[in-house]
């Protein structure tokens, strides 16, 4: 197999994704971030999922996360009996997991319109051992190309462009069902490595998410009620979570907080040309 590479366009996320999807010929696409190891078997499972969906019902097969490279050593007790956990940390650690969910993509992104489809799969792809998705985070994604190339990824977001896999996944519902391989394993490098300090990166998070309202929503004012109710509750979980990270400041709180007034701005404003403020705002977001 052949590795092409083409110069970038644009310096953006989005539009490098977008070009290297008009360049791509084969019927399904895997866009995966740089840092993505793939386990052996990981392409042929997927693409026994697609082969097995007669009626193309699935647009978006995502991959399944896991924390060991595909050549790093296997997890062993070397015949210990495993220690017992104290009720304490056993507690603790329920805490942690039980907040860790309400973290996923799916929870922090805030749907347009309709919810997200996650009813019984179709019947061809019964037995594949695939599980109804929400939304797909970039890094695992995989699609019918013919699909892929009438949603596209939004150019609104450049940069640090939080949300556009949310947005990419959630607009694929449009034409078809969106799932996950478990088996499909993938391990992620870099992991959730950030370039920007905590109150920056979650300013864009949700400038972003009401800029994607904006232009996507058909009704701004339900969009004003469900991202008012959103951040509201991220700022207050983070009252939480912030400092027994030790982050004292509450940066995530206020950056939450700070998105709430930004609201009206964002939605109701008449600015004309919402796409080219947005993109020079997020230039200077970028540079500051």
């Amino acid at each position: 197999m052949a590795l092409i590479h083409v110069p970038a366009n644009v310096r953006s996320l989005t539009y490098q994704r977008n070009q290297a999807l008009g360049l791509a010929s084969g019927d399904i696409v895997f866009s995966l971030d740089d840092d993505i190891y793939l386990y052996p078997d990981t392409a042929a499972i997927i693409m026994r999922a697609y082969e097995a969906d007669r009626d193309t019902e699935i647009a978006v097969i995502g991959a399944h996360f896991v924390e060991r490279a595909p050549d790093g050593p296997k997890h062993s007790t070397n015949g210990e009996t495993p220690r017992r956990v104290s009720l304490p940390k056993r507690l603790l650690g329920g805490i942690k997991s039980g907040l860790e969910s309400q973290l996923s993509l799916d929870h922090h992104f805030v749907p347009y319109d309709a919810p997200v489809d996650t009813s019984p799969l179709p019947q061809s792809v019964e037995g594949l051992g695939l599980l109804p998705g929400g939304l797909v985070n970039g890094g695992r994604t995989t699609f019918r190309r013919r699909f892929g190339e009438q949603m596209r990824w939004s150019e609104l977001l450049r940069y640090y462009a939080t949300h556009e896999d949310s947005d990419f996944s959630y607009r694929m519902l449009q034409l078809g069902r969106l799932v996950v391989a478990p088996d499909a394993r993938l391990f992620h490098a870099d992991g959730n490595e950030r370039p920007f300090k905590r109150f920056k990166v979650n300013t864009i998070r949700a400038r972003n998410l009401m800029a994607l309202h904006r232009v996507s929503s058909r009704n701004r004012w339900l969009s004003c009620f469900r991202l008012l109710k959103s951040f509201l509750y991220f700022a207050g979980l983070y009252a939480l979570i912030d400092p027994a990270q030790g982050r004292y400041s509450l940066p995530t709180v206020r950056a939450y907080l700070f998105s709430i007034l930004q609201i009206p701005l964002f939605l109701f404003a008449p600015i004309s040309d919402f796409r080219g403020w947005y993109i020079g705002l997020q230039e200077k977001m970028y540079q500051g």
